[in-house]
């Protein structure tokens, strides 16, 4: 008899995870624990700690450093319904594919995005 493998989406990354590896939130949404701590990374970061790295580009601070000098811009971008944490690189990407989350703001009104 084969081992049945069930999987199941998180919300948040769209990867398939072993249902062990996720978290029930409000509403029946699921998180896996992989997106959690990231979110978790962009909380902290939010209030001050240093970030580990980039969630988008997997490089870590010390490897941005060696990169871009002691001045490596680390945001924390609102991105599939959590804070994620991206390099300088990596949200320049991402932010202009997302002109609805700085409409009206300082930022945009100040030319964030030309």
């Amino acid at each position: 008899m084969s081992a049945v493998v069930i999987a199941v989406r998180c919300h948040y990354c769209s990867k398939q995870r072993n249902p062990n590896e996720l978290i029930r939130m409000s509403g029946g949404v699921l998180m896996c624990l992989h997106c959690e701590e990231w979110h978790g990374a962009a909380l902290r970061m939010i209030a001050g700690e240093p970030p580990k790295g980039c969630q988008t580009c997997d490089l870590t601070f010390d490897e941005l450093a060696a990169i871009y000098g002691e001045n490596v811009r680390m945001i924390a971008v609102p991105k599939d319904g959590i804070y994620q944490v991206q390099c300088g690189a990596c949200a320049d990407g991402y932010i202009p594919l997302r002109r609805d989350l700085i409409k009206g703001t300082k930022f945009a009104a100040a030319g964030g995005l030309n």
